[in-house]
């Protein structure tokens, strides 16, 4: 045994016991176990996964959601982890992080495509972070380059109003580089799933010049009242068909957790049509044209109460989880290809890109 194995085997024996604690309370989450599974076959399980699979770092989500437990090792090498959509598509899509990893520099270079007010509170002074509050009554507070909805604050005037020392508040929003938004709402198809949150619309696209394509897409909405739809804040998703945006499968929720109508409303997923599809998909067209160097990316899109579209943000590695674990089907040849279908091998795409 040479050093480096040596060194491998005693770094993951020292993450051992915080990796199972982390899976144990991950796992608290699910309303029923796998058919023949305890928690500690499905921890052991989880790891041999890891280790059978070293290059997609699969996590304990993604070992649930996909269902690894119950594939071969062939079957689990169809799904793309976040860890391998990333590396697979950082060659193409580096140039594209700045303008879209800042929720800032974002809303300034999309502005056709956004209706909402928006404040930067960094670059406002404390009064006119009031003035914005009182002008739109609700907004949503968000750091500059958070993800997952982590971070995310609804405040509402009369909440601003009560605060003890609203100064300080301000002051934190500052020091935490924090985007206050106007507070828009779900038009009726959508806000009858969960009325607390805004529902969202997750559009993966593909552009070369001219041409242009939805890899996927799929419906993200709230639960237990909490007012941001992402998996990791308690969502739960489903995939929709890029040809006509009807949901295709049930919920699932980041704990692998199936639902066939949402738990709080009772309203089915499966069968329901996204009003203006057509439309949407011609705004992620037109948003993919806005700057060269937008290449894949991830639209999340919102259907307003009074019917017009908005774009939240855009993505620049996002990830597959919302086009494969609600149906079971990997896209991880299917992705790879498409990406040397439209820009080629990494390096050759490098060259093209130089003068």
């Amino acid at each position: 045994m040479n050093i480096l194995t040596e060194n491998y085997l005693v770094k993951n024996l020292r993450a051992y016991p915080l990796l199972r604690k982390k899976f144990m309370s991950y796992i608290k989450g699910l309303n029923q176990f796998p058919e023949g599974f305890t928690k500690n076959k499905l921890f052991h399980d989880y790891l041999k996964v890891r280790r059978h699979n070293p290059e997609k770092r699969v996590s304990q989500s993604e070992y649930m959601i996909f269902g690894f437990c119950n594939l071969s090792e062939k079957e689990q090498k169809k799904y793309l982890t976040d860890v391998e959509a990333t590396r697979l598509m950082r060659p193409y899509n580096s140039e594209s992080e700045p303008y879209l990893k800042s929720k800032e520099t974002f809303l300034k270079n999309f502005t056709r495509f956004i209706h909402r007010g928006w404040l930067y509170v960094p670059d406002a002074s404390y009064e006119e972070f009031c003035e914005f509050v009182h002008k739109y009554h609700t907004v949503a507070l968000k750091p500059q380059y958070s993800s997952w909805g982590i971070g995310f604050l609804r405040l509402t005037e009369e909440e601003l109003r009560e605060n003890e020392n609203p100064r300080e508040f301000y002051e934190k929003m500052c020091s935490g580089k924090y985007l206050a938004e106007e507070f828009v709402e779900s038009c009726d198809e959508l806000a009858v799933f969960h009325p607390s949150s805004l529902n969202t619309l997750r559009v993966i696209t593909f552009r070369c010049g001219e041409r242009f394509e939805v890899f996927g897409c799929g419906l993200r909405v709230g639960n237990n009242g909490l007012h941001v739809d992402n998996a990791h804040g308690g969502g739960i998703f489903c995939e929709m068909d890029p040809a006509n945006g009807e949901i295709i499968t049930d919920g699932l929720d980041e704990c692998s957790n199936s639902y066939v109508t949402h738990p709080m409303t009772g309203v089915k997923f499966k069968g329901t049509k996204i009003p203006h599809w057509k439309e949407i998909v011609e705004l992620c067209r037109e948003a993919s044209r806005e700057l060269p160097c937008l290449r894949v990316v991830g639209w999340d899109v919102a259907i307003l109460s009074d019917g017009r579209l908005e774009l939240i943000e855009g993505n620049h590695n996002p990830g597959m989880n919302i086009v494969q674990a609600p149906a079971k089907h990997g896209v991880h040849d299917k992705f790879a290809s498409m990406l040397l279908d439209y820009y080629g091998e990494p390096e050759q795409y490098k060259k093209a890109l130089q003068p």
